[in-house]
């Protein structure tokens, strides 16, 4: 596998592609929704570029990765009064287990779902959208570290662990409800995580129109960078994803991804 092979080699090499793609639109058309998935990094509370990143993509609905109080302030002092609706959860021992998520549409449940396995909660999420009542499962999966901290280790002992967290995750979807999964799930779209979700029906926005293209960078040692695209956003039948990019900008690992949503009777 691609991530594999780059981890145990370390090769200076970026997966994605350098096609020419056209400009994604300003903003979503009439019967879309645009949804982002950020997870923007614990580490630099507050950051006005990766706010200003998330803010220039214009989306409809964030769900946010990473949080903490500083992220919780600094968010509401720059986008409140576009985002009326919205909800954070602190993080509790691990400090990259914060969670957010904001939205310019009524927030009519959000469920936390308890940590399993890995050391990170989920979050289900109901909202009234102009396409309807939907429902968001916002996910930050176990890193591919071991318990050792190794991460060649890791991304062979942990892949099991992020298809048994969602899979228990999965248990709390209303399954009546529109669907949409998004997050940091820590492994590529030949993850088996990833793999359950797209067997299942579900499709890959980011990957359907970016390809294999980094969402995350890491520079190590020798001015080697790892790139590897681990946040997605996936959906079930009832939509279409009309538009997908991923935002470059920002100073988190973590580049903000987003898709515009139409919805379709399956």
């Amino acid at each position: 596998m691609r991530f594999a092979l780059v981890v145990l080699i370390v090769a200076p090499t970026a997966c994605g592609s350098d096609r020419l793609r056209p400009l994604p639109p300003t903003q979503p058309a009439a019967g879309q929704i645009r949804v982002m998935s950020y997870n923007v990094n614990f580490g630099i509370a507050g950051d006005p570029p990766s706010i200003a990143a998330l803010a220039g993509a214009n989306p409809d609905i964030v769900v946010l990765q990473e949080t903490n109080e500083v992220w919780e302030r600094a968010l509401v002092a720059a986008l409140g009064t576009r985002f009326l609706h919205r909800r954070f959860r602190s993080p509790s021992g691990w400090p990259a287990s914060g969670f957010g998520i904001l939205s310019r549409f009524p927030i009519i449940a959000l469920d936390e779902l308890p940590a399993v396995a890995g050391p990170f909660i989920a979050w289900r999420i109901v909202l009234d959208t102009p396409l309807g009542r939907i429902q968001i499962l916002n996910l930050h999966l176990r890193p591919p570290m071991s318990d050792g901290g190794s991460w060649v280790v890791g991304f062979w002992s942990t892949r099991e662990v992020r298809l048994q967290e969602l899979q228990y995750h999965l248990e709390s979807l209303d399954k009546k409800l529109p669907t949409l999964i998004a997050g940091d799930f820590n492994e590529d779209g030949d993850g088996l995580a990833m793999r359950h979700l797209t067997d299942r029906g579900f499709a890959d926005a980011i990957a359907t129109h970016r390809g294999d293209d980094p969402t995350w960078s890491w520079p190590i040692s020798g001015g080697i960078t790892l790139r590897f695209q681990l946040d997605h956003l996936l959906h079930d039948a009832h939509f279409v994803a009309v538009a997908a990019d991923i935002v470059e900008g920002g100073r988190s690992d973590h580049k903000p991804i987003w898709a515009d949503l139409e919805r379709i009777d399956p």
